[in-house]
């Protein structure tokens, strides 16, 4: 098996499509997001849950997909090593540097003569300190790590031989994710965390990576490339319907309020949908990406290598634009534009101008050194 270039690209795209989320999230409506708008769009509600769906639990099957490539063809130790350069270092670097950000302009919008200083002093503890938009490297190392622990004995379940044919193999990871959210939530808050880390959002998502590292063994998951249009534009017509269903019950039956409180079987019904929506889009995309980012070229490379870096600083763009064009009186739909030109140029400019070119910036956002 060469080199996946259409998973890289639909890595990179599962990266790159938060920086649009992110924009919107302050101009949406049913929402609460860290600054946002006093005007607010219904539409751009809807958009955030729908990319809210797939985004992550797309990215954490890739990434358990080419866990059990790597550990397959170059061991635990190449592995480990490169989970601890390119996951672990950028990780401890944003929690440092980048996750502050986001909760010092919290604060500054209550307080707005708070110090710098005073702020940190507070933010670095136990009780205050949490992880922003680097949630995703804590918990993509955790799950790494659980792989390396685990891998032999994920090896022996998915070699039995009672695996053979491909719908059941399909249905087989789909029941266990669905199962493994479903008992999750019937033991734990949506709001419960040890250290920053949430637990229902960690274990609904390490299901799927465990996915995905089945999905590399059972290669007709991943590379079931459908012969017929029409099968594709079927995927993508369910996929839709269950994200609107998604969406409302995301709404109607919020998740924080616990499972003994709510109405089983209409909670049962929306974890269903919360575990089918990404199953769908995943398919979806995966075959788009198959047909249509399977090239390699200089522009797809250097996006596959940049997604990351500016992933990870875009965020604090983000939130500091919102913060200062909040309250001006500009068309809700102008400040959204221009919002997100302003956080593309200026994430693309750092990384290409300083963090590719400078080793130290290189090292701590987990790039190769050349």
């Amino acid at each position: 098996m060469g080199r996946l270039i259409y998973l890289d690209n639909l890595r990179s795209f599962a990266l790159l499509l938060g920086i649009v989320f992110h924009s919107a999230i302050v101009y949406a409506a049913e929402i609460q997001y860290a600054i946002q708008t006093k005007e607010r769009s219904e539409v751009l509600s809807y958009f955030c849950y729908w990319i809210h769906s797939f985004r992550m639990p797309m990215f954490y099957m890739i990434s358990g997909f080419f866990s059990a490539m790597v550990v397959e063809k170059k061991g635990t130790g190449f592995y480990l090593e490169g989970r601890l350069r390119r996951v672990l270092i950028p990780t401890i670097f944003g929690l440092l540097f980048l996750a502050p950000i986001q909760y010092f302009l919290m604060e500054k919008t209550k307080i707005p003569n708070i110090r710098l200083m005073d702020f940190l002093t507070h933010f670095f503890t136990k009780e205050k300190f949490q992880h922003s938009h680097i949630w995703f490297l804590v918990d993509l190392f955790c799950f790494s790590m659980l792989y390396l622990l685990l891998h032999k004995w994920i090896d022996k379940i998915i070699h039995w031989k009672v695996w053979k044919d491909f719908r059941f193999r399909f249905l087989i990871l789909f029941l266990f994710c669905f199962l493994f959210v479903l008992g999750s939530h019937t033991q734990f808050g949506k709001g419960e965390s040890y250290f920053g880390i949430f637990k229902l959002t960690f274990l609904y998502q390490f299901s799927f990576f465990t996915a995905g590292v089945f999905s590399y063994f059972w290669k007709e998951i991943f590379f079931q490339r459908f012969s017929s249009p029409y099968k594709v534009t079927a995927i993508f017509l369910w996929a839709l319907v269950f994200s609107l269903l998604l969406m409302d019950f995301e709404i109607n039956d919020p998740l924080w309020i616990y499972f003994s409180y709510a109405n089983p079987w209409y909670r049962t019904f929306h974890l269903f949908l919360w575990v089918t929506s990404p199953y769908l889009w995943t398919l979806f995309f995966v075959n788009a990406f198959m047909r249509f980012g399977n090239e390699e070229g200089k522009v797809g490379s250097y996006i596959i290598e940049a997604s990351l870096p500016i992933y990870l600083v875009h965020h604090s763009i983000s939130l500091a634009y919102a913060f200062f064009v909040k309250d001006l009186p500009f068309p809700l739909w102008e400040k959204f534009l221009f919002h997100n030109l302003v956080v593309l140029c200026l994430s693309f400019f750092l990384y290409h101008y300083f963090i590719q070119k400078f080793k130290p910036l290189r090292f701590l956002f987990g790039l190769k050194l050349h």
